[in-house]
């Protein structure tokens, strides 16, 4: 069996009978001992209840096209599990519900729209059919009877309706005409029936009350359900009640603050730690003087603090950045004192031989004194290990009297350790550029760049690449780290960098650095 043919039940919706009087007159009433069976799905219907179906294009569709110019009568019985794309007898509950189909509406797409009232529970005897369509002998079940005078009966009828009212007071998804339903309708089973209609629970729930044929078992076990939609009703509003006082008492607060902080200002009172925090903030980055993009950013997350909360998590995220910020020499420098006889000394002083190297280092930092504000090339210092590359490039540090910061790209698989993480992860950061800069509290200190033959890929990124915008004189006028998202001027960094080997740095890379070679070790 397809499970495409299968029926999509819509919400049922009791109708009230007068509606339909005149076209079930015309209806035979009498019920065939054998019904074309159409499996449903999500909920049985009950007796006594008028309500619309849609029928998928296939077979079943073709049942019904049948049993319309006979009997008009179907058979629907609840699948036990939804998810089976192949349905077989077995697959069904034993119990299900005669209906009377009043009226068919055909759909573009192939299926049909029946308007249904359920008339009967009745019971699978035996399947004697399940090919083309599937057809059941069928036993027909009435409610148990009991005596009107039942007094037992009586009460629990009236603690339903009682607790029914008190449900649909507080659910707005109770209708008028389900209320005026409630009212009309009299007899002891059909309440039950129409009370589990409406009830929105578990689909074996649904069929336990189908199944019980016992009136006075129906209502107690209505009941139970009854009492645990009410239960959860009483959680939920005690749940929505919490929300909006807490909501309120939030809002109460800030009003509260927001006066006593202007109560303090009129005093002339200390503010709170939240506001000296701020305003502190604000002089620090005034002192700066910076414009364009920087200032707008930096203007607009410092105005966004103040609405925040102190004690939110987003608060200490946005204070952590504005420090960050804060914390970078934007404008600060260290003057460079290029003495060339000085740099001599201290190079001959730090490093015996190397004579090539030393000159080539000493023709650099002359044209450094002659036109200061020259890019130039990126230094590469190219040997083995040992060899006194990265004290070359202290005493290059120590000879234009600039801070010094080394960062070694050995194994460096992340391109997040050049650029940082965006503030949108969890324990974001600057990357190593920007954190060099911060901890050497200058904007032009000599940065080295150790082990760049050395540098990884993986699925978080290229850092070569990364590494390509900082050391671009073109690229790194405006470097824009993911954390900061605000461009920072890094032409006034020197970049050294070292490397065992040229064969494993992409030449990207190895076009804007001029190679310096440092030979092995010798007796001597």
């Amino acid at each position: 069996m397809d499970f495409d043919d299968i029926i999509y039940d819509s919400n049922e919706l009791p109708v009230d009978p007068e509606f339909f009087e005149s076209e079930l007159a015309s209806i035979d009433q009498s019920l065939p001992d054998q019904l074309y069976i159409i499996p449903i799905r999500y909920r049985p219907v009950f007796p006594g209840i008028v309500t619309p179906l849609v029928i998928s294009q296939g077979r079943f569709c073709d049942a019904i096209d049948r049993v319309i110019k006979n009997s008009r009568t179907v058979g629907l019985v609840l699948i036990k599990d939804d998810e089976k794309d192949e349905v077989a007898p077995d697959d069904l509950y034993a119990f299900g519900t005669a209906v009377k189909i009043l009226k068919k509406v055909n759909l573009p797409d192939g299926g049909v729209n029946v308007l249904i009232n359920s008339i009967r529970r009745f019971k699978i005897e035996d399947i004697i059919s399940e090919k083309k369509y599937l057809i059941a002998d069928i036993e027909y079940l009435s409610d148990e009877k009991h005596s009107k005078r039942n007094v037992e009966i009586k009460a629990l009828m009236r603690e339903v309706l009682k607790q029914l009212k008190k449900l649909s007071e507080n659910n707005p998804l109770f209708t008028e005409e389900m209320k005026l339903t409630m009212l009309n309708v009299d007899e002891p089973g059909k309440i039950a029936d129409f009370v589990t209609s409406i009830l929105n629970i578990e689909k074996n729930e649904y069929q336990n009350i189908l199944e019980t044929l016992s009136v006075k078992r129906r209502l107690w076990k209505v009941l139970r359900l009854l009492n645990k939609e009410i239960e959860v009703m009483n959680v939920q509003k005690k749940i929505q009640s919490q929300i909006t006082e807490k909501i309120d008492r939030q809002q109460k607060e800030f009003f509260l603050r927001e006066q006593l902080k202007a109560i303090k200002q009129e005093l002339g009172i200390d503010v709170d730690d939240k506001t000296r925090e701020i305003k502190e903030m604000r002089k620090k980055f005034g002192q700066f003087n910076l414009k364009g993009e920087v200032k707008e950013k930096i203007t607009e997350e410092i105005d966004k603090l103040v609405l925040m909360d102190a004690g939110s998590s987003e608060y200490i995220v946005t204070r952590t950045y504005i420090e960050t910020v804060l914390s970078l020499p934007w404008n600060k420098k260290t003057d460079d004192k290029i003495d060339l006889n000085k740099a001599e000394k201290i190079l001959n002083a730090d490093h015996f031989g190397l004579e090539d190297v030393k000159k080539r280092i000493l023709e650099f930092l002359a044209v450094k004194k002659i036109k200061p504000d020259s890019g130039g090339s990126i230094i590469c210092l190219l040997g083995p290990p040992g060899v006194g590359k990265t004290s070359l490039g202290r005493s290059i540090a120590k000879a234009l009297n600039r801070k010094f910061f080394r960062m070694s790209l050995g194994g460096m698989r992340d391109e997040a350790e050049i650029k940082g993480h965006r503030r949108t992860y969890i324990g974001a950061m600057p990357g190593k550029i920007i954190q060099g800069l911060k901890i050497c509290k200058t904007s032009n200190p000599v940065f080295m760049l150790d082990e760049i033959d050395k540098l990884g890929q993986s699925f978080q990124g290229d850092p070569a690449s990364a590494l390509l915008e900082v050391l671009d004189p073109e690229q790194n006028v405006d470097f824009r780290d993911h954390y900061l998202d605000v461009p920072f001027n890094l032409s006034d960094v020197l970049f050294i960098t070292t490397a065992n080997t040229l064969d494993t740095i992409p030449s990207v890379l190895t076009d804007r650095m001029e190679i310096i070679r440092l030979s092995g070790y010798i007796a001597e």
